[in-house]
């Protein structure tokens, strides 16, 4: 019983690690997307299927602003420099656009029914 209850704690505290971890990750990558203005969803591989599908669903307003914005990081990039403080905080880079899930769920679907 001694031995269970000291395996509980040990996975308690793996996971509070892991999750605080995960934490400090995810808040890292919003802040160097911030500096580029870029968000999550604009780093995506297209060569994913579901991405691919989720970009070709945007309304051409959102695809503009995407490509805007990838221009925009480029650009910054080329220069090694990052936008400015202000402008660093009007960015969302976690905030998503792309609909992934739902373009997964009717990949999957169409593979089913084959």
């Amino acid at each position: 019983v001694d031995l269970a209850v000291q395996r509980s704690g040990v996975r308690a505290a793996m996971a509070f690690l892991m999750r605080s971890i995960a934490k400090w990750h995810q808040n890292y990558v919003a802040h160097e997307l911030s500096k580029f203005g870029l968000k999550f969803d604009d780093i995506l591989n297209e060569a994913d299927p579901d991405v691919d599908l989720a970009v070709q669903r945007l309304t051409p307003e959102e695809l503009s602003n995407r490509n805007k914005r990838l221009m925009r990081a480029m650009d910054i990039s080329a220069k090694h420099c990052e936008l400015t403080p202000e402008a660093q905080l009007a960015v969302k880079p976690m905030e998503g656009y792309l609909n992934i899930d739902r373009a997964r769920a009717e990949r999957l679907e169409k593979l089913m029914y084959k």
